[in-house]
């Protein structure tokens, strides 16, 4: 077994990355309830956050994107990814408009299934097992049919609210920014009005809807952000059975879509919406990565203070309990942002993913995928 974890802080300034409903003129960030300790107890505040499906949809947009690439490298073409994620819809076969024709034999057979020795359960693994061949976003980003056949697949990554760090809940901050938008010139006003409209107010109520004003909300804070990836069960059956899907070589292909995705989403920052004209200010201040196994071990939450010294503290207690219980145990730890002694510290983000991806790479070369 081969699990990910990783934890890091990402400095956004101007960002309107994850928006919310429409008030009036105003469009809303997505803030969060948020429990701080003082000096006088607990109390809460509302924060700016980015939700785990915002940077959940991120990620599996980018694996489709990794999958190009590592798949056009090595002449296999197309990947093997299904149509609707290939346009950024990741409805993972939610519903039996969205699935495969080898899907759709599956559900048929399993509905006039009569006098067959196949079980509910036996349809459900197939439809699983051709589910993962056809798409690798459904395998690593799991997905649910709740109809005629229901079956559910867990996803192998788990992600979730990126909130501001402790240390910088007090100077997070969202503002209104107003704007205006410019629905056609006064010359092509006044020609129509004058043309179509013939009364006086008809004409002033176009010419005052001109240029509408509307406002949005922009945040400005130190996100702490927290992801798991579990490397060793992608192209592996879960529902009813643990089985192998693809051989080696493909999941390999897809191990190294995994990581360039990963790379992609939080070492390019390729990740939030509304980004064509407030695209932020950001950058990656600092993270730990922890590849390990048999079991994962989860960073300290990167909003707490000195989150990479505990995390390591936290290794190393976790191997010596695996030692005293004389069980099979590795572990490797990455820092960037920190000079740790006796732990491998990087000088750039991408430095650190490349660090990473070389490291699971190894392990499962060592193991075999």
């Amino acid at each position: 077994m081969v699990y990910i974890y990783i934890s890091g802080r990402v400095i956004a300034n101007a960002e309107a990355l994850n928006m919310t409903e429409t008030i009036g003129n105003v469009s809303k960030h997505r803030r969060v309830p948020y429990i701080m300790k003082t000096s006088e107890g607990y109390r809460v505040i509302y924060v700016p956050a980015i939700s785990g499906e915002s940077l959940g949809h991120a990620f599996q947009s980018n694996l489709v994107e990794a999958a190009k690439l590592i798949y056009e490298k090595e002449k296999i073409n197309p990947p093997p990814i299904d149509q609707w994620a290939m346009r950024n819809e990741m409805i993972k076969f939610s519903d039996k408009k969205h699935i495969t024709d080898s899907l759709k034999e599956i559900l048929e057979q399993a509905k006039s299934n009569k006098g067959s020795k196949k079980t509910v359960e036996d349809f459900q693994h197939e439809f699983e097992r051709v589910a993962i061949k056809e798409s690798l976003v459904a395998d690593i980003g799991g997905f649910m049919l709740a109809e005629e056949l229901p079956i559910r697949r867990t996803s192998l990554f788990y992600v979730g609210y990126a909130t501001p760090i402790e240390d910088a809940v007090a100077e997070s901050v969202i503002e209104a920014q107003m704007h205006t938008r410019q629905i056609a010139s006064k010359e092509e006003i006044e020609e129509k009005t004058e043309e179509e409209i013939k009364e006086k107010t008809e004409k002033e109520e176009r010419k005052r809807k001109s240029q509408m004003i509307y406002y949005v909300e922009v945040a400005s804070t130190v996100y702490g952000i927290s992801f798991f990836l579990d490397v060793s069960n992608i192209g592996k059956t879960s529902m009813i059975r643990k089985e192998d899907v693809v051989d080696n070589a493909e999941k390999l292909r897809r191990v190294k879509t995994a990581l360039l995705a990963l790379s992609l989403t939080f070492g390019a920052q390729q990740f939030g919406a509304k980004r064509s004209r407030f695209n932020p200010i950001l950058s990656v201040e600092s993270l730990v990565g922890v590849v390990s196994h048999p079991v994962p071990i989860a960073p300290v939450p990167p909003q707490k203070k000195r989150y990479i010294e505990e995390t390591i503290k936290k290794v190393e207690k976790t191997a010596d309990l695996m030692k005293n219980l004389e069980l099979e145990f590795w572990k490797d730890v990455i820092v960037y942002g920190e000079k740790v002694e006796g732990v491998k510290s990087t000088e750039t983000p991408e430095e650190f993913f490349k660090e990473l991806t070389r490291i699971v790479l190894s392990r499962l070369g060592a193991e075999g995928p």
